[in-house]
Parts: structure tokens; C-alpha cells; sequence
């Protein structure tokens, strides 16, 4: 299903009652009512589409799910997409809900940069260095990982930061393209990760902290 038939299809009357968007905040785009009604009428039955029609785009508004800048910036046109911010999170978790499941277990990456105290992801980026084995993550953004460990390490600035493992079930509703040794995945908002393993990577090139986490397909 593409953006332009989503867009159709949001706000129309499933068994007789016209369901809307919630748009008072990023939380909760939609009432619980829609996906009840939707999911009742077959809306949200699995479509074979891998990703989600703007895969590469949502790194670029992940700033909004994580630090909260300006809600006014919600409701203006993002770039090159002709949508607002806030139409693309709305779009972008009704294609999660429809995405094909993965068929394999996939491993993949996600590193983080070392962020400067003045840095406004600073107490996220501290607290997540904090995680122990057995915890639970709540990843608030479109979390962003590839399967080319060469690559993810590519955004660990001077070698330090967070490397994220993930192991990642099959049947899991993630967006992917590549399948191969570049996969790239983008898993949705407030995907939850659990710890199974914490540790400190440390020699003549390299200071980060390596944590493994299992993606929870919820």
C-alpha cells in the first residue's frame, strides 16, 4: 500500500462509523477505535511489501520522537515529502501494521556516537550506557540498524559510543531492503529491545560499550 492510498483510506467509516487520527500528540496518533474497526473489516490484514514507503525519510524527523523539538514543526511540510511530520509517523505506523513478517532470524547493528554533555540526546544517550542485562529498552524513535557491521561502525565517532547487537525473531514486522550482507532495517516507534548482554570494548582503537539486545516483536 503506498502513501497515496493510505491517505485515502485513513479517516473513511468502517462498519458505520468514521474513524479519525488522533493528532494531539506523537504517542498516540490514532485512536484505539480505529485499529479496532479497521482490524475487523480485514484493513489490517499482512500486504507482501518488505518496507515501508518512507524508509529512508523518517531518520530525518526521528529529533521529534526523541528530544520533542518544537511541535509547531509537526504540522509543516518536511521536505521533499509533501507531508508533515506528523502525517508521516501516521502513515508510517499504519504500513507497520500491515508489513510482511520477516521469514529468518536476522542479527544486525546500530551505533551510536559518544554525545558531548551540551548535546541535547546527552541523558538519553547516559541512560542508555546505564542499561544491565535482563532490562528492557523503549526506543521512542524509528530505530534505524544494518546487518554491515563495517557500516553501522561508521557512525561511532573516534571509535566511542553505543554498538548495538540486535537479534532480531523471525515474524517480526520490521521495514527492510537490501537482504543480503547490507540489509538495512528501520523497526518501528517505541520497539522494545531487551538486554541480554552488557560490555565494555576497550583497546588501542576502540571505547565503546557493545550491549545485545532481542528485538520484542510485540
Amino acid at each position: 500500500m503506498n502513501i497515496k492510498s493510505i491517505t485515502a483510506f485513513l479517516g473513511k467509516t468502517f462498519a458505520g462509523k468514521t474513524i479519525k487520527p488522533n493528532n494531539q500528540n506523537t504517542e498516540n496518533l490514532f485512536c484505539a477505535n480505529f485499529w479496532q474497526e479497521a482490524d475487523k473489516c480485514g484493513k489490517l490484514s499482512p500486504i507482501n511489501v518488505s518496507k515501508v514507503s518512507l524508509h529512508g525519510q523518517l531518520n530525518g524527523i526521528n529529533h521529534f520522537l526523541i528530544t520533542g523539538t518544537n511541535p509547531k514543526l509537526m504540522d509543516e511540510v518536511f521536505m521533499n515529502t509533501n507531508l508533515t511530520p506528523r502525517r508521516m509517523i501516521s502513515l508510517t505506523d499504519f504500513e507497520f501494521k500491515r508489513i510482511k513478517p520477516t521469514t529468518e532470524n536476522l542479527n544486525v547493528f546500530r551505533c551510536i556516537g559518544e554525545k558531548p554533555e551540551f548535546f541535547s540526546e546527552y541523558n538519553l544517550y547516559k541512560k542508555r550506557l546505564s542499561i544491565k542485562k535482563g532490562e528492557i529498552i523503549d526506543m521512542k524513535e524509528y530505530a534505524y540498524a544494518t546487518s554491515d557491521l563495517s557500516y553501522a561502525r561508521n557512525y561511532l565517532v573516534n571509535n566511542k559510543g553505543i554498538m548495538y547487537e540486535i537479534e532480531v525473531p523471525e515474524n517480526s514486522r520490521i521495514s527492510r531492503i537490501g537482504f543480503g550482507i547490507s540489509d538495512e532495517v528501520v523497526f518501528p516507534r517505541s520497539s522494545k529491545f531487551k538486554c541480554t548482554e552488557v560490555k565494555q570494548i576497550k583497546n588501542a582503537e576502540d571505547d565503546y560499550t557493545l550491549i545485545k539486545l532481542k528485538y520484542l516483536n510485540v
